[in-house]
């Protein structure tokens, strides 16, 4: 029988997956969305986003396979704590500094609070793999 807890970490992981997955598909269909909000205006920023896809898109994979077998696949949740901690990172301090509006700040925030959900994961976890 499956815990509550095996289909919490699971949906997790799957919605985790589907934010990056849709993110990447923004980036490489409509870059110019995510460069209007981030105040670019350089035509040569869109191959920039459209190459910084293929980093989300392996995030969002990761975390898919996460979903598909957490025992496994579990240490992939740590870089996932680490990449959108420092994601979160960078966005506040050009938020902070006035140079990123809060809309555009909006997916660091969600990247955080996925961080936190990651970090709870691997806390709750961590005497139970193997």
């Amino acid at each position: 029988m499956v815990s509550t807890r095996e289909v919490y970490d699971r949906l997790l992981f799957t919605v985790a997956a589907a934010w990056n997955l849709g993110a990447a598909a923004m980036l490489i269909l409509n870059p110019d969305f995510l460069l209007a909000r981030l105040g670019v205006n350089d035509a040569a920023a869109r191959l920039l986003a459209r190459s910084f896809a293929s980093s989300v898109t392996t995030w969002g994979i990761g975390y898919a396979m996460i979903a598909f077998d957490r025992k496994r696949f579990r240490d992939f949740a740590w870089l996932g704590v680490i990449s959108k901690t420092i994601f979160f990172t960078i966005y506040a301090v050009a938020f902070s500094g006035g140079r990123l509006s809060f809309a555009a700040f909006i997916p660091a925030l969600v990247d955080l609070i996925f961080a936190s959900l990651f970090a709870e994961f691997l806390w709750r976890t961590s005497s139970k793999t193997g």
